[in-house]
C-alpha cells in the first residue's frame, strides 16, 4: 500500500484551519477598511463584507500555497 502524503483527517484539519485563519483575516481587513473615511460606503455594507472575505481568502490562500510549496 502506498502511503498518502495528506491522510484524510490531515486535510480535514488544514481545511478547518484555511477557513479560520481566512475568516480572520478578513475581519482585520474589514476592520481596517471601515474605520478609514470611506463617504460612499456605509459602516454596516454586505458589498464591503463581502470584498474584505473574498481578500482574507485569497491572502490565506497564497500563504498556504506559499508555505507548501517553498518546503518542497
Amino acid at each position: 500500500m502506498e502511503s498518502l502524503e495528506f491522510t484524510p483527517f490531515m486535510l480535514v484539519v488544514l481545511f478547518l484551519a484555511f477557513l479560520v485563519i481566512s475568516y480572520f483575516m478578513g475581519m482585520m481587513i474589514h476592520a481596517a477598511w471601515m474605520y478609514d473615511d470611506h463617504p460612499k460606503m456605509k459602516r454596516n455594507s454586505r458589498i464591503a463584507w463581502v470584498l474584505c472575505m473574498a481578500a482574507g481568502t485569497g491572502i490565506t490562500g497564497w500563504l498556504f500555497a506559499y508555505g507548501y510549496y517553498v518546503n518542497f
